[in-house]
């Protein structure tokens, strides 16, 4: 999934100050979770705690993280005949799909041309419609347990930027159609990695959240800049949670609470906001994802957690930044860089 500040290409590097720093842990927790990609990794190795504010995440992560292996859609498969709904799905013609009233088409009706915005097309809006509604009509009526419902959920979120009408967020749509705008829209079938471990997800903010856990490594990646997620990955929310709201504006965003903004989105609260989550953290070894050019300065970061830790176990690695590159753009950044900043905290 193309998501701001993924980390898929930093895992190889996380890993590596994991191995140097924290031989012998058990525990891992990805405490600012997004698309889960660090802490569905992880949990290869260790019994996994995953966390972020927003719904679609917590989807992902109920449904890779917490779900300890992929359903079987048992009694599914037992009253409708359905051995895997994903297939099912992934298999229906438009034609059939037409069944489904006007008035339930929520993405057809606000996403699409049919809609007057540009994110998905007509067939591909009405395809992730069908799914939602039928999903949800399937639990209500007890053929789904939790985690094979958030495991549908899930996968139909995670299929849905293939597709999208976007430079990389939903912000904005383009004004022409992009190429994978004509691909046929379909349900991901998610790996789940079987660790035998009590593995848990949460929908919290990251900061409270520190106060009631524990464990051996804890892996913070806060937002770097002023752009708040719920506005730039709202399609995905709705999809996640399908609760019709009211948009607004030419871009149809969703109305979000002050309890869903993140304080590392702001230069006046980032700094106050990370040294709480530091003084929280009852985790041995921490690693800080963090880029050069982020709101929060290098010295502030290593004056809190050398405050909270142990100072001479203080460690920057700086990565080049390669995220964005491509063989038709050459952009000068070699003084921009990510970095994974660690430090041994006593734990009581």
């Amino acid at each position: 999934m193309r998501y701001i500040g993924g980390k898929t290409l930093l895992l190889d590097n996380i890993k590596e100050v994991i191995d140097r720093h924290a031989v012998g842990s058990t525990s891992f927790c990805d405490i600012f979770s997004g698309t889960s990609v660090v802490a569905r990794y992880f949990k290869k190795w260790y019994e996994t705690y995953s966390n972020d504010v927003l719904y679609f995440s917590y989807c992902l992560q109920r449904a890779t993280i917490e779900c300890p292996s992929k359903p079987k859609f048992l009694k599914l498969k037992e009253i409708e005949g359905i051995e895997n709904p994903i297939i099912y799905f992934n298999n229906m013609n438009t034609e059939d799909m037409e069944i489904l009233p006007k008035e339930s088409r929520f993405f057809q009706n606000n996403y699409s041309p049919n809609g007057g915005r540009m994110y998905v097309n007509d067939d591909n809006a009405l395809r992730i419609d069908y799914a939602r509604n039928v999903v949800e009509e399937w639990k209500n009526r007890g053929y789904l347990s939790d985690d094979e419902y958030f495991y549908l959920v899930a996968s139909i979120v995670e299929g849905i930027p293939f597709i999208s009408n976007i430079s990389g967020t939903y912000g904005a749509f383009h004004k022409e159609w992009d190429t994978r705008t004509f691909k046929k829209y379909e349900i991901i079938e998610l790996d789940v990695t079987e660790n035998g471990k009590n593995n848990k997800c949460y929908q919290q903010d990251g900061v409270k959240l520190l106060e009631e856990i524990s464990g051996d490594i804890l892996y913070i990646d806060p937002p770097y800049n002023e752009r708040q997620y719920l506005p730039n990955y709202h399609l995905l929310e709705t999809a996640a949670k399908y609760d019709n709201p009211v948009l607004k504006g030419v871009t149809g965003q969703r109305e979000y609470g002050e309890d869903q903004k993140s304080e590392f989105c702001s230069q006046k609260t980032a700094l106050g906001a990370f040294e709480e989550l530091i003084k929280n953290a009852k985790f041995k070894h921490i690693i800080l994802s963090y880029n050069t050019d982020g709101i929060m300065l290098i010295s502030e970061i290593e004056k809190i957690m050398k405050k909270y830790g142990k100072p001479d176990t203080f460690e920057i690695n700086y990565i080049n930044y390669r995220r964005y590159k491509s063989k038709k753009t050459v952009v000068n950044n070699n003084d921009l860089k990510e970095m994974l900043i660690y430090i041994e905290k006593e734990v009581l």
